[in-house]
């Protein structure tokens, strides 16, 4: 299993850590189209995205934690083409993911928890309840549109298409 580069990172749809016989804890990265494994843990994931898109991930968290008035579980909106939302994916050690909040296609309800359904058709269990996550999708949407309006998200692209994405994701919340 080798360590996986910036670039094929920056398309990641969503990513969480799980076990597999014989390897131990890795990282499961989902891109459009397919998923791989890196042996690195998600934190050591995030700082690898961060730098391929030149961004302080420090400071990314300070100014999210000022928006949100909290310091746990903040989004990171890396670039205008990746927001990535925190959520527990996991039962058993490393239990917090992220996924891509302009990937996200639905939320389903199943009792007391939920599955995360990405636009690629991945289906993905997480362990908070419906509300929770739509509260943490709807904050991220907040902190890209706040950081976004203030110029300090990267922009890839046109502005118009993650802003017709964004209604998307508004869509899906409501």
């Amino acid at each position: 299993m080798k360590k996986v580069l910036g670039a094929e990172l920056a398309r990641l749809t969503a990513l969480r850590s799980v076990c597999l016989p014989g390897e131990g804890r890795v990282s499961q990265v989902y891109v459009s189209r397919g998923n791989f494994y890196d042996p690195r843990r998600i934190c050591s994931l995030l700082v690898a995205v961060a730098r391929h898109f030149a961004v302080d991930i420090v400071a990314l968290r300070q100014r999210c934690k000022g928006l949100l008035g909290r310091s746990n579980y903040l989004p990171l909106p890396l670039s205008s083409q990746l927001v990535l939302v925190p959520l527990t994916l996991g039962t058993l050690g490393e239990k917090t993911g992220y996924i891509n909040l302009l990937e996200l296609d639905k939320v389903q309800s199943q009792g007391k928890s939920c599955s995360i359904v990405l636009k690629d058709g991945v289906e993905l269990p997480c362990w908070l309840s419906p509300g929770t996550v739509r509260e943490r999708l709807v904050q991220a949407r907040f902190v890209l549109w706040e950081l976004s309006t203030a110029g300090l998200v990267p922009v890839s692209g046109c502005q118009d298409l993650w802003r017709e994405k964004l209604e998307v994701v508004r869509r899906i919340i409501e």
